[in-house]
C-alpha cells in the first residue's frame, strides 16, 4: 500500500507542478551522515527542493477586484539545514522562480495573461520534533518565502506585449503534522496555514486599467499529504502533494554531512 502511495507522489509532479510543508520527523530521519559522528549535537544537511504549484487560489483587489483564475507558480531551489539533537532544524533556501497568471478584471472583463522571467528566490524557516510514541510523531514548521520576478509579456485577449512590471511575491506558512514510519517509508499528513502577499507594479494602461493591483489567498487553510523514502543513512528523498489552499506538488532529496 505505502509503496504505491510513494509512487503516485514521485509521479504526480509531471501532472501537476506549493509551499512544502515537509515531514514533521525530518529532523530524525537521517540518522548517520558521511562526516560528522552521530554523537555530535549538531549536523548539517543540503539538498534540492522543486515546489511546482498548479494553482494558487488567489483573489486580486482594487480596481482588478476579482478571482484570479489561475496562478501557476514553479521553484527550484537549494536547501541548507542546521539539525540540533535530532529534534529542531533552521533552514534557508535560494533558487529560481517563475509564475503563470491571468485574470479578468471586472472594470473591463477582458482577459489579462502575465509571464514572468526566472529570477532568484530565497526562504527560511524551522522545525521542531514536539512528541515521539514508537514510530509514531507529531511536528510544527513554520516559512517564508519571498520574490520579485520581472513580467515578460503581458496578453491582452490573446494579444501579447512586452512589459516592464513585475511581480511582489511574499508568503509564509505555518503547519502541523503527524508522521509514522513503516519500514523505509515515513508518511504524513498535516494542515497549514498560509498568508499570501503578491502585488504587481509598473503597469501601462495600455495593458491594465490601472497601473497596479494586490492579490491575496483566497483561502488560508490547507493540508498536505506526503511521503520521505529513506535508511535512515546519508540521504533521503521526498515527495509532498498540497490541497485545498492550493494544488501543488513538492519534491526533492537531501544529503546529510
Amino acid at each position: 500500500m505505502f509503496r504505491n502511495l510513494f509512487v503516485i507522489l514521485v509521479a504526480l509532479p509531471s501532472f501537476v507542478m506549493g509551499l512544502y510543508m515537509g515531514n514533521p520527523g525530518e529532523p530524525e530521519i537521517i540518522d548517520q551522515g558521511f562526516f560528522i559522528p552521530q554523537s555530535c549535537s549538531v549536523s548539517v544537511k543540503a539538498g534540492y527542493q522543486g515546489d511546482r504549484v498548479f494553482d494558487r487560489l488567489l483573489r486580486a483587489h482594487g480596481k482588478a477586484h476579482g478571482r484570479i483564475d489561475h496562478f501557476d507558480l514553479q521553484m527550484d531551489q537549494g536547501v541548507v539545514m542546521l539539525n540540533y539533537l535530532d529534534r529542531f532544524e533552521v533552514y534557508g533556501l535560494v533558487g529560481s522562480m517563475r509564475s503563470y497568471f491571468w485574470n479578468r478584471p471586472k472594470v473591463d472583463n477582458r482577459r489579462r495573461e502575465f509571464e514572468t522571467h526566472d529570477t532568484c528566490t530565497g526562504g527560511g524557516g524551522a522545525r521542531l520534533l514536539l512528541a515521539q510514541w514508537g514510530n509514531t510523531g507529531i511536528g510544527v514548521d513554520g516559512k517564508i518565502q519571498y520574490g520579485k520576478p520581472a513580467i515578460k509579456w503581458i496578453a491582452v485577449n490573446g494579444v501579447s506585449r512586452a512589459s516592464g512590471a513585475h511581480l511582489t511575491y511574499r508568503e509564509w506558512q505555518t503547519s502541523f503534522a503527524v508522521f509514522h514510519t513503516i519500514d523505509l517509508f515515513i508518511p504524513y499528513l498535516g494542515v497549514k496555514y498560509s498568508n499570501v502577499h503578491a502585488n504587481v507594479d509598473g503597469l501601462t494602461s495600455a495593458v491594465y486599467p490601472t497601473s497596479h493591483f494586490k492579490m491575496y489567498n483566497r483561502r488560508r487553510f490547507g493540508m498536505a499529504l506526503g511521503c520521505t523514502l529513506s535508511q535512515g543513512k546519508k540521504f533521503e528523498l521526498f515527495a509532498e502533494v498540497q490541497m485545498i489552499d492550493e494544488q501543488g506538488v513538492s519534491f526533492g532529496g537531501n544529503i546529510k554531512f
